[in-house]
């Protein structure tokens, strides 16, 4: 039990290096499998394409404050009459030609403060794709720990009720030789016979249950995520909590956590709206260049012409819909300024839960391996005096069942241990060189 690197730890050395050994052997498989799932999360592959969504949308954004040039051409047929007075006199032509003409026309913003909004807000629409991004990235290594965890305490369940099983059906025999030899009654078969079915019926359900998690990894990661019979919980959890506390945990989660971070940013992405759509009020400054050039098939027509000027513009009067976009906007960003403290406060609440969860399993599983050390003892000492004639082969079934039941609710509780660990990591942010220790992706 060392994979202290879940939380940015280093792993012991001396005489665990053969655990580290084991601990590194995981990590490395962890982190492909995680690459894996990467390419299958519907999750992920929708956070990358947000992610590349927001990036374009600031590009755009960004496109409205440069330089725009604009070329057009236009050509047409005019007829037309054409008057002039001269005192009391006045004369009328009629003229029809057709004319062609092209256009060049650059225009540059001055001052568009609703602009400049645009391109911070997207700007912090990226930022909160980007922490999304990561958010999923650690979610999903997570999953694929608690799948693995899964599978490992199915896969020892299931030895451990297989051996349970040898031991009932050795009582079983036992109670009926006993039934032959008038030392037992048949209500005592009976019941061995029940206990018997029923250890047949938990080595199907944790088959089943083995069956079910690995096909979930295969589902996660790929047909060909595989992991090795030699890999147990013993090596995937640490012994001890690291020394932390809660303020600590609820401090790294304030600072790292990629979930609260993007709320943050949406935070600043709404009030950045509220900014842009404040500004629609205020006038707008742009300068233009425009170059003509045409002819046509009179003698009378301006060929060449060249601008240069500066517009203004000022929204006067647009009944009201600026004002309620304003409003609309400040509404807004009220309801995002309490989602962020919702998720901050979900987030510790979560941590929280994972903090003692790991703690009070860390504590039963000390007690649990006192338990078993006991057991063992128990059952070892039943089968010498077996061996002596002093003892009966039903003391030492029992005794061997009490040793597997321990066993098992260890099992259980190493479950429930990496279970809160993963959520403790994750919510922590604290799984970086898992990453690093892992394939470059």
């Amino acid at each position: 039990m060392r994979l202290y690197l879940i939380v940015g730890l280093q792993c012991l050395t001396g005489s665990v290096s053969a655990a580290t050994d084991k601990t590194d052997q995981m990590i490395r498989l962890l982190s492909e499998h995680a690459a894996n799932a990467r390419q299958f999360d519907g999750t992920y592959r929708a956070a990358i394409a947000s992610r590349d969504a927001a990036w374009h949308a600031y590009r755009l954004a960004a496109a409205a404050t440069g330089i725009k040039v604009i070329a057009s051409a236009t050509s047409f047929y005019t007829d037309r009459t054409e008057e002039s007075a001269a005192g009391q006199t006045s004369t009328s032509v009629q003229r029809s030609f057709a004319a062609n003409q092209v256009s060049i026309t650059a225009k540059k913003p001055l001052y568009r403060p609703r602009d400049i909004a645009s391109v911070e807000q997207a700007y912090a629409q990226v930022q909160t794709a980007e922490a999304l991004l990561l958010s999923a990235d650690y979610t999903l290594l997570g999953r694929v720990f608690l799948v693995w965890a899964e599978v490992m305490t199915a896969r020892d369940q299931l030895q451990i009720a297989k051996e349970t099983l040898l031991t009932v059906n050795r009582k079983r025999m036992e109670t009926e030789k006993r039934l032959k030899a008038g030392e037992a009654t048949i209500d005592q078969l009976g019941l061995e016979i029940a206990r018997q079915r029923q250890r047949q019926a938990e080595v199907f359900e944790l088959q089943t249950r083995k069956e079910l998690a690995e096909q979930a990894l295969a589902d996660l990661a790929g047909p060909n995520a595989l992991i090795p019979n030699s890999f147990t919980l013993d090596n995937a959890v640490p012994d001890r909590l690291a020394q932390i506390t809660r303020g600590e945990i609820f401090q790294t989660i304030e600072e790292r956590n990629p979930e609260l971070i993007a709320a943050r940013f949406s935070e600043q992405a709404a009030l950045l709206e509220r900014e842009k759509r404040n500004a629609d009020h205020s006038a707008t400054v742009d300068i233009y260049a425009t170059a003509t050039r045409g002819e046509n098939d009179t003698a009378v027509y301006i060929k060449d012409e060249m601008r240069l000027g500066v517009q203004l513009s000022l929204p006067l009067y647009t009944s009201g819909a600026l004002t309620a976009a304003v409003s609309q906007a400040d509404a807004d960003y009220q309801k995002m300024k309490a989602i962020t403290q919702a998720t901050l406060a979900r987030l510790k609440d979560r941590g929280n839960s994972a903090f003692g969860a790991v703690k009070s399993t860390t504590v039963k599983i000390d007690a649990l391996n006192a338990l078993i050390q006991a057991a063992e003892l128990h059952a070892e000492s039943i089968g010498r005096g077996v061996l002596a004639g002093v003892g009966s082969y039903g003391d030492l079934s029992r005794a061997e069942v009490e040793l597997l039941e321990a066993r098992r609710q260890r099992s259980n509780e190493l479950l429930k241990f990496s279970q809160a660990w993963a959520a403790l990591s994750v919510v922590t942010s604290r799984i970086d060189s898992i990453f690093e220790r892992g394939p470059k992706l």
